[in-house]
Formats: structure tokens, C-alpha cells, sequence
């Protein structure tokens, strides 16, 4: 019996009072004070840099990494990348379709994110 009056006490001391939630914002207020990343000149002259040296893998890998801060994405990136260094002379072109593939989830994320993604865009 002492361990179910412990429960029951724990229960009504750990349970919310009347107003105790009072001054917490709604999702929507946390939502729009969210902030937006923004690519800096340095990030874009990377990924124009990068772009220009025909090393587009390394270019969306950054942009997931430094960017997004997608580490999962960047590592996906970087795996397609040495793939289709070390052997693209054996499977072609694949590593470069599933980057298309890839290039959709990159975009729709910087559209969601980042506040000059149309710049970022265009670097590429």
C-alpha cells in the first residue's frame, strides 16, 4: 500500500496546475521566430568555385554540410562522390542520376531554409 500512496503523491505533485502553461508561446509563434540560415558571399564563392571546376558533387556536399548542416546528406554526397571518382570507368553515369535524384531533396530543403536560396541556386 505504500508504494501506491507514493505513486498517487508523485501523480499530484507532478501534475500541471491552472496557468502553469500560460506564458509558453504556440507552435506558431515558435515557428515563425525560427531562423532562417543564410548562404555568406564566402559560401557562395565556394560553390561558384567549385561548380566552375566541375566538382558538382563537392558543391552540393557543401552546401548540405556548411549550409543545411545535413550531415547525413553531406555523407551521402561524399560516398556518391568517391563512387563515381574510383569507379565510374565501371558503373558510368549512375552516381551522377542518383545525384539528380538527390538534387530535389537538396533544393526543396534550401527553399525551406535558407532565406537567399535563390542565390545559392544559382551558384550551382
Amino acid at each position: 500500500m505504500p508504494r501506491l500512496d507514493k505513486f498517487l503523491q508523485d501523480i499530484l505533485e507532478n501534475t500541471p496546475h491552472e496557468g502553469q502553461f500560460d506564458d509558453m508561446k504556440t507552435f506558431k509563434e515558435v515557428k515563425s521566430n525560427l531562423k532562417e540560415a543564410v548562404a555568406s558571399k564566402t559560401n557562395l564563392q565556394y560553390i561558384r568555385a567549385k561548380t566552375a571546376g566541375n566538382n558538382h558533387f563537392e558543391a552540393r556536399r557543401y552546401i548540405a554540410d556548411q549550409i543545411l548542416r545535413d550531415s547525413k546528406l553531406a555523407m551521402a554526397y561524399k560516398a556518391l562522390e568517391t563512387i563515381h571518382d574510383n569507379y565510374g570507368r565501371f558503373i558510368g553515369n549512375d552516381a551522377v542520376q542518383i545525384r539528380q535524384r538527390l538534387e530535389k531533396m537538396l533544393m526543396s530543403d534550401l527553399k525551406r531554409k535558407v532565406s537567399n536560396w535563390d542565390e545559392v541556386h544559382s551558384a550551382l
